[in-house]
């Protein structure tokens, strides 16, 4: 199906202007950083700048559910079941953790997914269907340039 889109590359596709965090950075400071630029997830880098991995707002609640001290939920912030799309969470819902000494770097994802910006539309849904992931980093050699979130490839199987 995707076949039918062959124009479609991840350079078309990709963000640019995309948000990083340090792998230093605090919960509170993640949570404020997805908060603030309305998204859920981001690349986080190390001090020299170099991609480490991806942290997202599953993550920080992964880490929340497991240490429930640190949990700090309003009602308004829900999700409806395991599954669901993190691009329709309520992030406003969202309070700010208790710093616990957690970083970035503790609640990533360490693997990062990326795909060439000649990738394909296939290529890069398969891709995140392959991991189970809702971005793929986009890179040109050896160097990072940009990302494409499943919502970039939903818009552009509808025409947008």
């Amino acid at each position: 199906m995707a076949s039918e889109w062959p124009g479609v590359t991840a350079r078309k596709l990709m963000r640019t202007d995309v948000v990083t965090v340090s792998e230093s950075a605090t919960l509170a400071e993640i949570v404020q950083t997805l908060l603030d630029s309305r998204i859920t997830g981001m690349p986080v880098t190390d001090e020299a700048g170099r991609l480490v991995g991806v942290v997202s707002i599953r993550d920080v609640l992964d880490h929340l559910a497991e240490n429930p001290s640190a949990l700090a939920l309003r009602r308004g912030f829900y999700s409806s079941g395991p599954g669901d799309d993190e691009e329709d969470w309520d992030l406003e819902g969202l309070e700010m953790p208790e710093d616990d000494g957690t970083t970035a770097g503790d609640v990533m994802t360490p693997a990062v997914y990326a795909v060439s910006v000649d990738a394909g539309l296939q290529e890069i849904a398969a891709k995140m269907v392959e991991h189970g992931i809702h971005r793929v980093l986009v890179t040109e050699g050896d160097e990072y340039v940009g990302l494409v979130a499943a919502m970039d490839v939903l818009q552009a199987l509808v025409g947008r």
